[in-house]
């Protein structure tokens, strides 16, 4: 080896291993969708915010959907989305649409302007490079893509917040809020990726004192993120209370941004069914073809360490 290669050699681990302690993310270059019920609860503003603060997560358009505490469901959630983008300021904004107000009844696609932008969007991609699409809430647009192309699980895959545990399933919020969709995406040839309410709940959890231990003194934005939480778990005391502890709450949804951003641990398993009843999962007897991976850690300490240097970086640029 000569000496020019040994230095090169010498630089290019000494770089890893720096990269390595600091625990900054790099990211493969990814197409994504991201789907969501912004404003139902604050978890959806974390994590879109992360994900539009990454370079190479090139998100395609934000398609809203419905939940019960959403006034005008999907156009409640539109301006939710809007809003954070427009204080984020962090270039050039996706395309926002207003998916379905109404879940699934029967196997009939629910069309709108979101459902037509996932399925045109899909068609410039192949097995070999997927559109990721992101769930952060009842999933009727995506399942509604699904059913209109019946070859778009060939070329996207899917990252979902949701269910509450491996191998029971269950879920109160996403999952209830549109079963029918989820057993269509169960039963599609995409990839599926999915981080539970259990393993979110054990990495992902702050209290008011944390959250804004962590993001004041980090730019407006941050200072508005912290007064979102503050303000979650003082207006919602009860149901912070009862879902998780006093003055605590878990900021769910940005398990998305640590997984694309290699921050997790996932096991695979068997892919089930659905049970639309118990929103349980139904296991085979025989293995099926398909698989799914399940999320089993988060490190939650580079992920939010991660996340405020890109905080700071977007702060620095205004």
């Amino acid at each position: 080896m000569t000496r020019a290669n040994f230095s090169f050699v010498k630089l290019t681990v000494l770089t890893a291993l720096l990269l390595t302690l600091c625990g900054t993310a790099f990211a493969r270059d990814r197409d994504v969708i991201i789907t969501t019920d912004c404003g139902a609860d604050i978890d959806d503003q974390f994590a879109i915010a992360y994900l539009s603060l990454v370079p190479q997560i090139h998100i395609q358009a934000i398609v809203t959907t419905h939940a019960p505490t959403l006034p005008k469901q999907a156009e409640t959630s539109a301006e939710c989305v809007k809003d954070v983008l427009q204080r984020l300021a962090a270039g050039t904004s996706p395309p926002v649409f207003a998916g379905s107000d109404v879940a699934l009844a029967t196997r009939a696609p629910l069309g709108n302007d979101g459902v037509d932008f996932i399925v045109k969007t899909a068609r410039g991609h192949s097995s070999q490079n997927r559109l990721v699409i992101i769930t952060l809430g009842a999933t009727t647009d995506v399942a509604s893509g699904f059913l209109t192309d019946p070859k778009l699980g060939d070329r996207v895959e899917i990252l979902t917040m949701g269910f509450d545990s491996w191998p029971k399933g269950g879920d109160p919020w996403n999952i209830k809020n549109d079963p029918l969709a989820y057993q269509v995406i169960l039963g599609s040839a995409a990839p599926i990726t999915i981080g539970s309410t259990d393993v979110t709940h054990k990495y992902l959890e702050l209290s008011d004192t944390g959250a804004a231990q962590m993001l004041s003194g980090h730019g407006p934005f941050a200072e508005w993120l912290n007064g979102l939480f503050q303000d979650w778990v003082t207006k919602q005391s009860d149901l912070v209370a009862q879902v998780v502890r006093p003055r605590h709450w878990v900021v769910w949804d940005t398990v998305v941004a640590a997984h694309l951003l290699g921050f997790t641990t996932v096991e695979t398993y068997s892919r089930p069914s659905l049970n639309l009843r118990s929103l349980e999962f139904v296991h085979f007897g025989k293995t099926p073809a398909n698989t799914l991976n399940w999320i089993t850690s988060i490190d939650q300490k580079k992920m939010w360490a991660d996340f405020v240097r890109r905080l700071d970086r977007a702060n620095a640029r205004r």
